[in-house]
């Protein structure tokens, strides 16, 4: 089971990554989120979401999705860091909210549909 993230419906808002800081620590905090939005200093209204689970990293763009195995980038010199991922990779893997009613709140409060269950 996977997170499937459709970044031609997400508009960057940012409610996911509440959702999930909410869940984490019962208040409003970003730093404990298992998913990050990301905007672009260099393209103009360009976003993206990053998402950690327990042995992956999982990039969704708008062209496309890239799931890279969490210490691959290290093990492979060809392969280039992105530094706004660092952060993301100390936090505690996505466990698609297993604990409470109603599946990942990521997916409930997303207000335009852009997340989904997916394999």
């Amino acid at each position: 089971m996977r997170l499937a993230i459709d970044m031609t419906k997400c508009m960057g808002c940012m409610a996911c990554e509440m959702a999930c800081g909410y869940h984490r620590d019962d208040g409003f905090a970003f730093l404990s989120s298992s998913i990050q939005v990301y905007r672009s200093k260099e393209k103009k209204d360009y976003s993206g979401v990053m998402l950690k689970e327990d042995e992956y990293l999982v990039l969704s763009r708008p062209e496309g999705l890239e799931v890279s195995r969490i210490g691959a980038i290290e093990e492979d010199p060809e392969k280039e860091a992105d530094a706004s991922a660092k952060p993301l990779l100390l936090r505690e893997g996505c466990d698609f909210c297993e604990a409470m009613d109603g599946g990942p709140m990521c997916i409930r409060f997303c207000p335009v549909d852009a997340i989904t269950l997916g394999e």
